[in-house]
């Protein structure tokens, strides 16, 4: 099937014509549009209290996002916590485990990080048993393949609600419609299940950029035809690019 349109789940870019989004446009002749299938909204130390939890009693931090890292270190702030040297983080990933140099001094801490899969995440933290550990994440995260694994391997974690995802009214675009969505983050499969319960892709391609976005399209019965990153493909631009060039025909 030639590919015609692609909705891309995220905001558009303030300069589209010099993103490589423009360039598969024009090599393809496609249309390309964007929708945010959802926002975050971080929680105050008014709303993080409720949780009743006392970070200082965690001897380690497990993080698998950005977005989990800034509204928790915002709320750090806003409580005046300091962290102590012993503290260790665990990371989904290695970029993820490098962003936390936005706020310590990374070669001062102990951190260690995954593939990217929520599987290699959970045996790292095996490996760990002494540590109690506590999990930054949405109110919406019970969902996240990540927090079944944890509990089959009965890990030591209680899980921190920092930020609420505010899931977007997918019905003011024909999702349907589309040959190809391609998807950014887990809450963008959430959302588009939370829309449309009984959900299923059809003829509709789908393509994601992060193993947790695979793992909970898996989890949601949503096959994944495009994956980034891997070794053959960085970047998911690269990953759609390849695909095109076999329904599309050659470039340009």
């Amino acid at each position: 099937m030639k590919i015609k349109s692609i909705l891309f789940s995220q905001n558009p870019p303030a300069d589209f014509d010099k993103t490589p989004y423009a360039e598969l446009a024009k090599k393809y002749n496609i249309q390309i549009d964007f929708f945010k299938f959802f926002q975050i909204e971080g929680l105050n130390a008014n709303q993080f209290r409720k949780n009743r939890i006392c970070i200082t009693d965690y001897s380690a931090f497990i993080f698998t996002s950005k977005n989990a890292i800034d509204h928790f270190f915002a709320i750090l702030k806003e409580m005046k916590i300091e962290l102590s040297i012993d503290i260790k983080f665990f990371c989904i990933n290695e970029s993820t485990a490098h962003y936390l140099q936005k706020y310590i001094v990374y070669r001062k801490r102990k951190i260690f990080y995954a593939d990217g899969t929520a599987k290699a995440l959970v045996k790292i933290l095996n490996e760990n048993t002494t540590e109690i550990f506590l999990l930054p994440c949405s109110l919406e995260s019970s969902v996240n393949p990540l927090i079944a694994m944890l509990d089959e391997k009965k890990i030591n974690y209680k899980r921190a609600e920092v930020f609420q995802i505010a899931m977007a009214d997918l019905n003011k675009i024909d999702v349907a419609s589309y040959d190809m969505i391609v998807f950014f983050s887990p809450f963008g499969i959430q959302s588009l299940k939370s829309n449309f319960p009984d959900y299923q892709p059809g003829e509709t391609i789908i393509a994601a950029l992060g193993y947790q976005v695979l793992e909970t399209a898996e989890a949601e019965g949503i096959q994944i035809q495009i994956m980034a990153p891997t070794p053959e493909h960085p970047s998911i631009f690269t990953a759609i690019d390849q695909f095109l060039q076999k329904t599309n025909g050659k470039r340009r």
